[in-house]
């Protein structure tokens, strides 16, 4: 007997939704990051999702949240809507929307796209809102400067002597708070915090790269010789007290960041090499 998917079962059952729900034409402000899309192992199709920050439906009153759109595609027709489709354009498409479905927020099944809506007076103003550089300043770490496409505030601060990014991914301005408390636990032992990364990059990597990632004529190597190789980047925070310690890898893993992930009570829990 097969083995049910339950995040495919999900799915399934949101499309179901969705086809049930009325076709409507649907105008929005197409998110920074533009057309992506995803595929799970046998699958055929790609499943296409791009988000409106703002929208409207059938030229009625604008709705300042967030809608995602989606539509399960070929590869033809994800290039398709990839070329047309611009990130941070006005733009309409024929779309059924639902308000209650398995997801609990508010999701869309793109039938069609019909073009720029760039003469939406309205959404296009706030869209030219939306693109103003948006700025705080923390009396400890100076003036961070949102990025739309990544979701994150950035910062360029002092660490142990050098300079990294500093990033708060938040969602909305009350998660700023949370995340400036767990820098300032980071920041108050600096220090300690260093080595513990360090430390703790060497213990779960220092094997794999000994054991599966030495070049041709490249010896075993030590713990200093390690670390001697490892920079750190950048340190990117979450509301929720996760932090993840970014650094370049001085080509150890053939250029792959180097991830150290955990949080302040439990300290360093995973390591990892992605990208």
């Amino acid at each position: 007997m097969d083995e049910i998917d339950p995040q495919k079962e999900r799915e399934d059952e949101l499309y179901d939704q969705l086809l049930a729900s009325p076709l409507a034409e649907v105008t929005g402000i197409v998110s920074p990051s533009g057309v992506g899309a995803g595929k799970s192992r046998g699958q055929d199709l790609w499943s296409l999702v791009l988000s409106f920050d703002a929208w409207r439906i059938d030229g009625g009153p604008i709705r300042p949240e967030s809608l995602t759109v989606r539509r399960r595609v070929t590869d033809e027709e994800l290039r398709k809507f990839q070329s047309a489709i611009d990130a941070e354009a006005v733009v309409r498409i024929r779309a059924r929307v639902s308000e209650e479905n398995v997801l609990d927020s508010v999701q869309a099944l793109l039938e069609g796209y019909l073009g720029s809506a760039s003469g939406d007076l309205e959404l296009q103003a706030l869209l030219e809102e939306l693109q103003k550089p948006k700025t705080f300043e923390d009396d400890q770490f100076g003036i961070f400067t949102l990025d739309r496409r990544a979701s994150w505030y950035s910062a360029s601060v002092k660490w142990v002597g050098g300079t990294i990014d500093l990033t708060l991914n938040v969602e909305d301005p009350d998660q700023i708070k949370p995340c400036l408390k767990v820098a300032r636990g980071l920041w108050s032992q600096e220090s300690s915090w260093k080595t513990r990364i360090e430390e703790y990059a060497v213990q779960m990597l220092l094997p794999l790269k000994n054991e599966s990632w030495l070049g041709d004529d490249e010896s075993e190597l030590s713990p200093e010789e390690f670390k001697s190789k490892v920079t750190l980047q950048s340190i990117s925070i979450y509301p929720d007290g996760d932090f993840e310690f970014w650094h370049h890898d001085g080509d150890l893993f053939w250029g792959h960041s180097i991830q150290v992930s955990g949080n302040l009570i439990e300290g360093p829990m995973d390591a990892d090499i992605p990208g």
